[in-house]
């Protein structure tokens, strides 16, 4: 058994934070594990892309392109910039927040987020859309995107990994005062991709 996952954002939405909590969980759960980080511009708002590989036996952290089995986008550009890694109809969780790069060529067009979307959805049919960013408001909490993120993911059919596991590592990562809000966000999530 293994599973190769990609999480991809900008820095400081929280995609090393979520990918830890992930591969934790599949600790937890007696997976062997290994995780990857490429920071472009991180602090500056540039992409962030974790590979996260879990498995029986697990040799190498990097995934080939074309052969991930799931895209957790935090933005809907920085998942299609990804979208090269993932196998044929692989599931994709994105979030629907566009964020327009900070600097384009003279004369470039600028895709619409819209366009981005059809874009996923040449590459698979099973693109989830999830308005992390409209239900962390909702729930009162504009940083718990990630586990509402972590929430959809653990609702694919292909993660072994049990929802249980995946709220412990939570647990253990973050602080005690924020983990009630981040349990009901990492609930929506599950529920957005379940229903």
């Amino acid at each position: 058994m293994k599973l190769d996952i990609v999480f991809s954002g900008v820095g400081g939405q929280g995609v090393v934070v979520l990918s830890d909590i992930y591969c934790e969980a599949a600790m937890l759960d007696g997976f062997d594990v290994a995780k990857a980080e490429i920071h472009g511009m991180a602090q500056r708002g540039g992409s962030v892309v974790a590979y996260a590989r879990i498995g029986d036996k697990v040799e190498s952290p990097l995934i080939e392109t074309g052969k991930a089995d799931a895209i957790i986008g935090f933005e809907i550009l920085e998942t299609v910039r990804v979208l090269p890694m993932l196998k044929p109809n692989g599931a994709i969780v994105v979030n629907m927040k566009y964020i327009q790069p900070n600097c384009t060529l003279v004369g470039a067009k600028i895709k619409k987020a819209e366009k981005l979307v059809e874009m996923l959805k040449t590459k698979s049919s099973r693109v989830h859309q999830i308005d992390g960013n409209g239900i962390a408001e909702k729930i009162g909490n504009p940083l718990v995107v990630n586990t509402i993120l972590l929430g959809a993911l653990s609702a694919l059919p292909e993660i072994p990994i049990i929802k249980e596991s995946l709220q412990k590592a939570m647990a253990s990562r973050l602080k005690e005062k924020y983990l009630n809000v981040n349990l009901k966000a990492f609930q929506l999530g599950r529920e957005k991709v379940l229903s």
